[in-house]
């Protein structure tokens, strides 16, 4: 508990030298918020409490509370970060590393060994091989940073409980006092940590800009939620296959979402339509000024991890979304029909 005494220490002295002979009530309940901080992270109960003292100070107070905390506060956050990457690189080099890397290499082939099948010898390998191959990747390439942290030294999983609860305290008095222009420090420090883990585990990083770049062209876009949500378990689904992510092209979506309006109104399911200018995929895409290399239609669900999985596990349309002279993907629902587009 070395790091947790050195943490109230500063704050203390910076305290007790912020404050002049004259010191009111409210420079002491400021510092009995710490000490009751202390008290949480020590016994590991009473945070909910610790907001409720929060609630009674004014802005003022909050924020002086929020300046001495972040005195010591990224010292912390550093410390732990730094301690957590040095755990990381002994879980993933030498042997360690060596065995993983043999093991992604072997599911990759098995699934793509399945993928070059024709259709019929494929279909029933997708559940048996292709998909087990997928979730194995997921694990290799994708850990859980808990799991991962199981085997961590007892000092280190001492280091992040602080952290977190700190980050969450941070969190509490930014919301509290309504600062509107202060970064989330909880999500900062899991993304930092998410961020460690993809580099040593391999992840390829050109994908996950893609997926990064993805989500602003999505915001901009006004891409409804389920479609985005669809869209990015495709692209993890690929880039853990070792294949490439695909860009969000926002015309391929509209193209999607009006084929799957047209199929709900009016009562057809085909990649052929009745509707003029819009009878093949390829026409689709040109109507909605953009290109296609492929389509994949589904219903019965407004779930898009359902769609994703009975595509995955149809062989034609799991060639369709595993191809890899494909760039750009589109989605589009409408109650329960789902179009997927490709270029």
């Amino acid at each position: 508990m070395k790091l947790l005494s050195l943490f109230f220490l500063s704050l203390t002295l910076s305290l007790t030298f912020s404050l002049s002979p004259c010191a009111n009530a409210s420079s002491l309940t400021t510092n009995e918020i710490f000490v009751r901080l202390q008290s949480v992270i020590e016994d590991n109960k009473g945070f909910d409490a610790l907001l409720t003292d929060l609630e009674s100070l004014d802005d003022k107070q909050l924020i002086s509370l929020l300046k001495e905390f972040d005195q010591t506060w990224p010292q912390v956050r550093d410390s732990y970060l730094k301690a957590y990457q040095a755990f990381l690189k002994t879980e993933f080099t030498g042997s360690k590393k060596n065995n993983i890397a043999k093991e992604i290499r072997k599911h990759r082939s098995d699934f793509m060994a399945i993928y070059r099948l024709a259709e019929g010898p494929m279909k029933p390998l997708l559940k048996k091989t292709s998909m087990p191959a997928l979730k194995a990747l997921e694990k290799l390439i994708m850990p859980n940073i808990a799991k991962i942290l199981a085997n961590a030294p007892p000092q280190l999983s001492t280091q992040r409980k602080i952290a977190l609860i700190l980050a969450k305290f941070r969190d509490a008095i930014v919301d509290t006092a309504v600062l509107y222009d202060q970064e989330p420090a909880e999500e900062k420090l899991i993304a930092a940590e998410k961020e460690s883990l993809s580099g040593y585990s391999g992840l390829p990083r050109a994908g996950l800009r893609i997926i990064a770049e993805n989500d602003k062209i999505a915001e901009k876009e006004k891409i409804p939620a389920d479609e985005r949500e669809g869209i990015r378990e495709v692209n993890l689904w690929r880039i853990l296959l070792g294949l490439n992510a695909l860009v969000i092209d926002p015309k391929l979506s509209n193209a999607c979402r009006t084929h799957s309006e047209d199929m709900a109104k009016l009562g057809f399911f085909a990649h052929d339509s009745p509707v003029p200018g819009r009878a093949s995929p390829w026409d689709r895409a040109a109507e909605a000024g953009t290109k296609s290399t492929g389509e994949n239609i589904y219903m019965g669900s407004s779930s898009p991890a359902s769609a994703n999985s009975g595509w995955f596990f149809s062989p034609g349309h799991h060639k369709n979304m595993f191809k890899s002279g494909h760039k750009y993907i589109g989605l589009g629902r409408y109650q329960s029909h789902w179009t997927q587009m490709f270029g």
